[in-house]
């Protein structure tokens, strides 16, 4: 059963466009370099122009709202790309996840999901009520206690390294470590897709506002990961604060029979 909640927001709007293969996927190296990506920025999220350029002739994508920090998503968002417009080919699954985000409704969904050209799941992260679970594989997953599903902004670094995952919050200053008892694939498929929201496209979404997901090659942004989200504008200001006072209604134009969406913002 899905249950909405409701978190502070700012404005929105911008464009979609054609994604281009990212710049270093032309390598088939096994694990090859990954420099820092900012998702948000790369799949044209962001309102920044993606180094590729966009499209104007393309519409925004269905059931996806931009504001100024970051990206709603609603009930209808359906966001897929190549996992080569995100990362350079043979990227190894030894990553750092740096994320800020609110959730909007309460569900079993997956926040993202990187599958192999079989359909395989190789790397995912899902949010159930009281829990984070981190997939590094197809079944192979590990959990932590914590409750995303609360209606406030959280941040968090998830580190993906060897035979450990670790979970970052309160910017760093608490941990927890959780062993993995299987072996994980070494390299995601250059061939594989990435999924914002979703683990398939018929399975529940991912309803909510992200201000940043970016992944980073090296464990070092892990235990000050505050530092970077400082770089990101707004971002400060979307954290969880004392109770604002004015309220604001704004119509968003929806191509369908509802006409408006109304959005509350707290200014």
């Amino acid at each position: 059963m899905q249950t909405g909640i409701s978190c502070s927001l700012l404005p929105l709007c911008t464009d979609w466009f054609d994604l281009p293969p990212h710049p270093s996927s032309a390598s088939h190296n096994l694990c090859a370099p990954l420099s820092d990506v900012d998702v948000l920025q790369r799949l044209g999220l962001s309102g920044k122009r993606p180094s590729g350029g966009w499209s104007s002739s393309r519409a925004a994508p269905q059931g996806v709202i931009p504001f100024k920090s970051g990206v709603i998503f609603t009930q209808r968002a359906r966001v897929e790309a190549p996992l080569s417009a995100l990362l350079p080919a043979g990227s190894s699954s030894d990553l750092l996840l740096v994320l800020s985000l609110c959730s909007h409704r309460i569900n079993n969904a997956f926040l993202f999901a990187v599958r192999s050209k079989k359909k395989k799941l190789q790397l995912g992260v899902q949010f159930v009520p009281g829990k984070i679970i981190v997939y590094v594989g197809h079944k192979r997953s590990v959990y932590f206690d914590y409750n995303v599903h609360d209606g406030r902004w959280h941040n968090m670094a998830i580190n993906i390294r060897g035979q450990t995952v670790t979970l970052f919050t309160s910017c760093g200053k608490r941990r927890v470590h959780a062993d993995l008892h299987f072996k994980k694939d070494e390299a995601l498929d250059p061939q594989g897709s990435f999924l914002f929201g979703k683990i398939s496209q018929h399975s529940v979404q991912f309803e909510g506002a992200i201000c940043q997901f970016d992944i980073y090659p090296s464990a070092k942004a892990a235990h000050h990961y505050c530092k970077y989200l400082k770089k990101q504008g707004d971002l400060r200001a979307s954290r969880p604060q004392a109770p604002r006072v004015s309220v604001k209604l704004i119509q968003v134009w929806q191509p369908s029979p509802a006409a408006f969406l109304i959005i509350t913002i707290l200014a």
